[in-house]
């Protein structure tokens, strides 16, 4: 574990140590949930436009699937408690933080493993991949860069190692893929009892 660590926090040095003013507030907004707001309503018109009736379901499983995977990262973090490196009093001189707009040091929560941003953005992600993607490669592609983008943001930031990313991003495959799997089923169950009513 202890050689784990050290290859996790060299490889954070690595990738935390290019930046710039303008990458900053860059990252900054790119790592807050808000400002992906449009975003996530295109995804919500998109659906609703693709699926009619049927779209109401595929938004439940989408808001259930993030929430469950969001609440068990949180668990996690209780129980692992691996310090964020912003947070880790032997890495303060070698890290680089930002401050808030008030001027406060962003710093996050106390613990890291594993990383929220990080599996509600592949959870996300996947269910735009399983139910907008069709034949559309365009969207798979972007889908994952833009997880991936949120994820760096979070090293960027100084507040998640690469690990951290790691976990989040298995964490979220695996409801993603267990939610999404669960909605066909539930749909086709839906169905049979109201023809049966």
């Amino acid at each position: 574990m202890d050689l784990i660590n050290q290859i996790d926090t060299s490889f954070f040095l690595f990738l935390n140590q290019f930046h710039s003013g303008g990458a900053d507030v860059f990252f900054y907004y790119v790592s807050h949930r808000f400002f992906w707001i449009p975003l996530y309503l295109a995804v919500l018109g998109g659906i609703i436009y693709k699926y009619k009736k049927k779209a109401v379901p595929i938004l439940f499983f989408l808001v259930l699937a993030i929430f469950v995977t969001d609440q068990s990262c949180n668990l996690l973090k209780n129980t692992v408690q691996r310090l964020r490196p912003s947070h880790n009093t032997e890495l303060v001189d070698q890290i680089h933080l930002i401050d808030y707009p008030d001027g406060k040091l962003y710093r996050g929560g106390k613990f890291g493993f594993p990383s929220s941003h990080a599996a509600n953005s592949i959870v996300f992600g996947f269910f735009v991949i399983f139910f907008l993607s069709a034949k559309r490669k365009w969207i798979i592609i972007a889908a994952i860069c833009w997880a991936g983008l949120i994820g760096y943001s979070r090293i960027y930031l100084g507040v998640h190692y690469p690990g951290d990313l790691l976990g989040g991003y298995i964490i979220g495959t695996l409801f993603a893929f267990l939610f999404g799997k669960l909605l066909p089923e539930w749909i086709n169950r839906y169905k049979v009892r109201m023809k049966k009513s």
